[in-house]
């Protein structure tokens, strides 16, 4: 299947760090230079930045540049972070997630930008079209989840989150294959997204805490 341009703008990238043309600690090009070297728009090129950041291979400093982390996680055992954590049950993931991330989704209602916005919904909506097409959607999964912390503007609880962004990922793989949480997630995703657009605090609180208590109760059972 072909891959769509937002998969492949992360497979090129992540090919140029592991290649050694981006070593670690360099810094890297403007989103501007990335989009007319890899021929895809600004928005794809930031939103696979935003994804890689999540993931531990990139730093975005803002009013400094973008660079290569010393350690990007890609290069190493990607369950390394679950191991230094220890033996973390996804039960309890989701037990810590539901109690920050309602609070940050009803945060990003009041406090996120338009283009935040913007973004949170084209994640939502590109999540449901890679479920159509049959594509990998995991990586568009964990960069709504991020930007929705970052654009609360509340940098304790975004720290708290942060620290358990490396086991998000390995906790998603095993959650997608329970039966139609792929389908409630991407659903789900689009309702948060409208009622951060609509400033709709407290319905944003609401359904991020169901859409995360959907999958603690399945896993329950």
């Amino acid at each position: 299947m072909k891959k769509t341009a937002f998969t492949a703008t992360i497979d090129q990238i992540k090919e140029k760090i592991i290649g050694g043309e981006w070593p670690p600690g360099s810094r890297i090009p403007t989103l501007q230079q990335l989009s007319k070297e890899l021929g895809v728009g600004v928005s794809t090129v930031r939103e696979a930045l935003r994804t890689l950041e999540s993931q531990g291979n990139i730093s975005i400093e803002h009013g400094r540049g973008m660079y290569v982390r010393n350690d990007p996680l890609l290069l190493e055992d990607p369950t390394a972070n679950l191991k230094e954590l220890g033996d973390i049950s996804l039960v309890k993931l989701l037990e810590a997630r539901i109690l920050i991330e309602p609070a940050l989704a009803a945060l990003s209602a009041e406090r996120a930008t338009l283009p935040e916005v913007k973004q949170l919904r084209e994640l939502a909506d590109n999540m449901v079209l890679q479920m159509e097409e049959g594509g990998p959607f995991l990586d568009t999964d964990l960069a709504f989840h991020r930007l929705i912390a970052e654009s609360a503007q509340q940098p304790v609880l975004f720290r708290m989150m942060e620290s358990i962004f490396p086991l998000l990922s390995e906790g998603r793989k095993y959650t997608n294959t329970l039966p139609h949480m792929r389908t409630k997630a991407s659903n789900y995703h689009v309702l948060i997204a409208i009622a951060i657009e609509e400033r709709h605090s407290e319905q944003a609180r609401q359904l991020m805490y169901h859409h995360i208590n959907d999958m603690l109760e399945a896993l329950k059972k």
